[in-house]
Parts: C-alpha cells; sequence; structure tokens
C-alpha cells in the first residue's frame, strides 16, 4: 500500500507474476483540511502540524503533560504565552493552538479522522485487490509513501487487520 499525500494505493503481486492494483482518492491531505474544518482553526499550516506530531498541555512554566500522559520537566521557564495552552511539540518548539478544544478532544479529533481516511480506505484497497475480495488471502503487506511514516497511521491499519 502506497499511502501518499493525495490517494491511498494498492498492488499485488500474485505468484505468477500477475499484478492487481487500485487507487482510491482520500489520504494525507484531506486528513489535513479535515483537521482543520473539525477545530475550526482556519490555519492549514497548524493543522497539519497537529496531524503530524505530538500535543501536549503546558500545566505550568515548568512543566506540561505530553497527550500519552508523560510529564516533561524543564529547568528554565517556558514562555509565558504557553501556559495553560495545548501545544504541538514539533522538532524541539513548541506551537500554541488557537482553540477552546482540550488536548484530549484535538486527539480525539486527530485520530478519528485518521481512522476514517487511511484506515478504511486501506481496508477498502486491500480488499478490491485481494484475491476472491479477501484481506485474509493476502499473505503480508507492506506500507510505503509518506503517511507510512507517521506515528499514528500504521498501528491503526495494523490494529484493523
Amino acid at each position: 500500500m502506497d499511502l501518499g499525500g493525495g490517494s491511498t494505493d494498492a498492488a499485488l503481486l500474485d505468484e505468477n507474476g500477475k499484478v492487481t492494483s487500485t487507487h482510491l482518492a482520500g489520504a494525507g491531505e484531506f486528513i489535513t483540511m479535515m483537521i482543520d474544518s473539525e477545530l475550526g482553526i482556519n490555519n492549514i499550516s497548524l493543522a497539519e502540524d497537529i496531524k503530524r506530531y505530538n500535543l501536549a498541555k503546558v500545566e505550568s512554566l515548568f512543566h506540561m503533560r505530553l497527550e500519552n500522559g508523560e510529564i516533561l520537566f524543564f529547568d528554565e521557564p517556558l514562555e509565558p504565552k504557553l501556559f495553560g495552552r495545548v501545544v504541538v511539540c514539533r522538532e524541539g518548539e513548541f506551537i500554541p493552538i488557537e482553540s477552546s478544544h482540550s488536548m484530549e478532544k484535538i486527539v480525539e479529533i486527530r485520530r478519528n479522522v485518521k481512522k476514517e481516511v487511511f484506515v478504511n480506505n486501506a481496508v477498502r484497497a486491500l480488499k478490491k485487490i485481494a484475491p476472491l475480495r479477501e484481506i485474509r488471502n493476502i499473505p503480508n503487506v507492506v506500507m510505503v509513501g509518506g503517511s507510512a511514516l507517521d506515528f499514528e497511521i500504521p498501528e491503526m491499519i495494523s490494529d484493523e487487520l
């Protein structure tokens, strides 16, 4: 499966060398637009960051709680503008999210959108190319493409399969 920015594609090479493939619209860029719309933030760049990176809640100037429950402590105070805010943890920087939604709600929206788009498309695509339309007839699945590097999507698809 190729989990890209614009589509979810699947191809199967059988033991006789025959290739069966399918192309389904809806992938990474659609997820970004859905997150932006669901949260009402009107900021595609921020929605992309919410899709790609973990979130945290800044609970004091010296600590934050990550979405997985881990607590990070800091020797130096965080920027005061981050206090009490949900932030995106992007490669060593913290980007505040202008939203009244809780961190848990934002994570729920992000995960639900990813599941609705990628997990459903992955299952549909694999059924289309599988012998007898039965996914269990595919011995293994390899995921490639930018969205296959996502920190949540591959596990969500694997769990569904």
